[in-house]
């Protein structure tokens, strides 16, 4: 007799479907059958779809923005985030353990790992973030690497956060983590091109949050990209460029791409829902990320990566910081960049994706499962297989809800589609055979969630 069984439902893939019941033990799908099963628990899928567990491959709970006493800190923390995120179908999330100025990775990586062990009710890995520019810094990536933390985090941008480093480094970085076996992630954004642009609109007497916009502006994440993809070429490192928001640069990736480089690209549904017009509105505030929204077209152009092949990954970016934080803000200078989004990540794609017929739901379940664990190698992850994880999730694709912060668990946050109808919020959400979410409520528990070593990048 099995554990769980996930019976009547239509099992979805990446590469392809099929009737078929589930049966799970001791954490695993050993049994797809057309026969049913007999279980310790049922689950009627009947008339719905079975999916693998969302892996959200960027996340930032329990982040500061900036340094010492004047940094912002975002609303969810290893509690909250993830019982958000199992809401809308998450089932393992990867983290960024950034290391703060004078301090080593493996002791930002290591306590990380232990309160997000302690906290998370799904499971878990880590990026690691090198933000100090020394040698220090790159004798851990190889032991980091034997941890099971194969991919590291560069900034081009926030220098005067602490967290950018310069192109000399980056190189340094690429070599080592070649050599090693790991993916540098790589947020675009030129410095230099941002910092003038914001001290010259601020200078002119600028507020308005347009200028959020417009001081950082498309060109600034193409020649960021540029520059490490060159230094890709040379490195030979596997480059994975998170959220990438524009037309340009997601031509130069699939141009490196063709030329035999191994880059992957990932965009967020903020920057296929929204341009940068919401910033005119009253409450433009509230969409403030970094990158941020862009003119419109840019938007079209992501979805037809979506659509073709040349995005790889969607991923939510979720930074949550409540709204009163972000009415705080005196201008568009000062305003704390980031928001929520694990939790509405599934149900935008499915919705806008599936539901509005632009992408099937295999192509849902590649940019959102199969292709997430595939590129960042973490193991038994993003199948319905025999062997895998019992990461599951049951979906009515008919069924609609309305999307409100309040239903979602976020802490503090908000969330940018209030009130939207939307579709493909699970049912149930089952993480490693037990459930977290039944009939769309969280029963899940703290603290059993399990840190994933991630496998090195081939």
């Amino acid at each position: 007799m099995f554990d769980l069984a996930i019976q009547g439902g239509t099992v979805i893939n990446a590469d392809g479907r099929c009737k078929a019941n589930v049966g799970v033990s001791e954490g695993r799908i050993v049994a797809l059958s057309a026969e049913p099963l007999k279980a310790k628990r049922v689950i009627d899928a009947s008339d719905c779809w079975v999916l693998p567990g969302v892996v959200d491959a960027h996340v930032h709970f329990d982040l500061s923005q900036g340094q010492g006493a004047d940094a912002d800190r975002t609303c969810d923390d290893y509690v909250s985030g993830p019982r958000s995120a199992a809401l809308g179908g998450v089932t393992t999330f990867i983290d960024f353990a950034i290391q703060k100025q004078g301090r080593r990775a493996m002791e930002e990586i290591r306590s990380r790992i232990a309160r997000a062990a302690e906290g998370s009710c799904i499971d878990f890995s880590f990026h690691g973030g090198l933000t100090n520019a020394n040698q220090s810094t790159l004798d851990e990536v190889a032991s980091l690497v034997d941890l099971g933390v194969t991919s590291f985090k560069i900034f081009m941008a926030y220098k005067k956060w602490g967290f950018g480093v310069d192109l000399g480094f980056v190189m340094q970085v690429m070599r080592e983590a070649a050599r090693c076996g790991a993916m540098i992630c790589v947020h675009a954004e030129n410095d230099e091109i941002i910092e003038s642009s914001r001290a010259y609109y601020h200078e002119l007497g600028h507020r308005e949050m347009i200028y959020h916009s417009l001081s950082r502006p498309p060109v600034s994440e193409e020649i960021a990209m540029l520059d490490v993809l060159l230094a890709a070429r040379e490195t030979r490192c596997a480059v994975y460029f998170v959220h990438v928001t524009t037309e340009g640069g997601l031509k130069e990736i699939a141009k490196y791409r063709r030329h035999g480089l191994s880059v992957f690209a990932e965009t967020c549904p903020h920057y296929l829902a929204f341009n940068d017009s919401v910033y005119a509105g009253e409450d433009g505030v509230m969409y403030t990320m970094t990158p941020p929204l862009r003119p419109p077209g840019h938007s079209e152009a992501l979805w037809h990566g979506v659509v073709g092949g040349d995005i790889d990954v969607v991923a939510s970016d979720h930074n949550s910081f409540s709204a009163k934080l972000k009415h705080k803000a005196t201008g568009f200078f000062d305003v704390a960049p980031g928001l929520s989004g694990t939790a509405t990540l599934f149900p935008y794609l499915f919705t806008h994706g599936v539901d509005a017929g632009r992408i099937s739901p295999e192509r849902l379940v590649a940019l959102l499962s199969t292709h997430p664990a595939r590129i960042y190698r973490v193991p038994n992850k993003g199948k319905v297989a025999i062997g895998y994880d019992a990461d599951l999730l049951v979906v009515d694709p008919r069924k609609t809800f309305t999307a409100r912060a309040a239903d979602l668990m976020m802490g503090e946050g908000y969330t940018i589609f209030e009130g939207q109808q939307m579709k493909g919020r699970p049912l149930f959400t089952c993480c490693r055979g037990e459930a977290v979410v039944e009939e769309g409520r969280f029963v899940g528990e703290a603290g059993r969630g399990r840190f994933l070593k991630r496998l090195p990048v081939s």
